[in-house]
């Protein structure tokens, strides 16, 4: 009996790399793919989120497997892009309202972040003047 539960845990083992791997793999060619898509249409909101959204499941399958730089990493990559793209607009509008707005949706799952593994205080009070930002950009929408 002890032979039979080393395999099936043998195998588990192997099953989780394995399924760690795929997924990885898997969210790392749809970001390639959004990215290819982003650079013909950048203001392509559908894929924009899409995009995001890829980066933050990537995000949390490198927390869970511990990486958490990595994790940060992925989590860091899409928000400061929106950042870098809200500020440098050259006049676009759009680009700046669509790049503000993408901002509420990568800021939320970094102060979670941050939260559980906790940045200098530098980056958390960047992160919570970002926030207030978000919160005033909101008021002004409405």
């Amino acid at each position: 009996m002890d032979v039979f539960n080393n395999i099936v845990t043998a195998d588990f083992s192997t099953y989780e790399n394995n399924h760690f791997f795929h997924t990885e793999r898997y969210h790392k060619e749809a970001i390639y793919n959004f990215e290819k898509k982003l650079s013909q249409e950048p203001k392509c909101v559908e894929v924009l989120c899409d995009w995001i959204a890829s980066y933050h499941e990537l995000a949390s399958l490198y927390a869970q497997q511990g990486a958490i730089e990595t994790a940060q990493k992925c989590l860091l990559i899409p928000h400061q892009s929106m950042l870098y793209m809200a500020k440098e607009h050259n006049g676009d509008l759009e680009q700046e309202q669509i790049a503000i707005r993408a901002i509420s949706i990568t800021l939320p799952p970094l102060l979670e972040f941050a939260n559980e593994y906790p940045p200098c205080d530098s980056c958390m009070k960047e992160l919570q003047a970002q926030l207030i930002m978000i919160q005033k950009n909101k008021k002004k929408d409405h």
